[in-house]
């Protein structure tokens, strides 16, 4: 026997069978998938205006000039809003490769300069010493840490207009 079990406040209806746990189980897997679309959907653009002299970022999935390790600094905005995210891009040479056996971290740019680790499920062919490209999901630790994740690491072809 089926029963259709209608969650008001979320409008989600979910079939499950009439015994506790599996109805249980299958609610839950209702309610996570409505909560995970309702993430995705809650996350907010920013203005044009917020990339005026920022090449380097860009909205979601959508490819910036990447910066160079050494004029990444002057494009780095001092805040973001909480529900909202930017790209970024750079190119530089990499300084730390490692992998935990399942994620990658590719980093870019020396110190005393500000520092970028891509998270990402693989490296390719990259190795210490290469230059790359970092593209992925901006997040700023401090005033000299930057994460990107998700992200994409690339060897430099020259071609992507990275600046030198």
């Amino acid at each position: 026997m089926f029963i259709v079990t209608l969650s008001e406040p979320l409008e989600v209806a979910c079939l499950t069978r009439d015994r506790r746990f599996p109805r249980l189980a299958f609610a839950g897997s209702c309610l996570g998938l409505f909560l995970a679309a309702g993430q995705a959907g809650a996350q907010s653009l920013l203005p044009d205006s917020f990339f005026a002299d920022r090449p380097a970022f860009s909205q979601p999935e959508q490819a910036g000039t990447p910066a160079s390790c050494e004029t990444i600094a002057t494009q780095l905005p001092d805040s973001m809003p909480p529900d909202s995210r930017v790209d970024m891009a750079i190119a530089g040479t990499v300084s730390l490769l490692r992998t935990d056996g399942a994620l990658w971290y590719v980093a870019v740019c020396a110190e005393p300069g500000v520092r970028v680790l891509c998270v990402t499920y693989g490296a390719g062919d990259l190795k210490l010493g290469d230059m790359a490209v970092l593209r992925g999901g901006y997040n700023r630790q401090d005033k000299r840490h930057v994460l990107l994740d998700p992200c994409l690491a690339s060897p430099w072809t020259g071609g992507d207009g990275a600046e030198r």
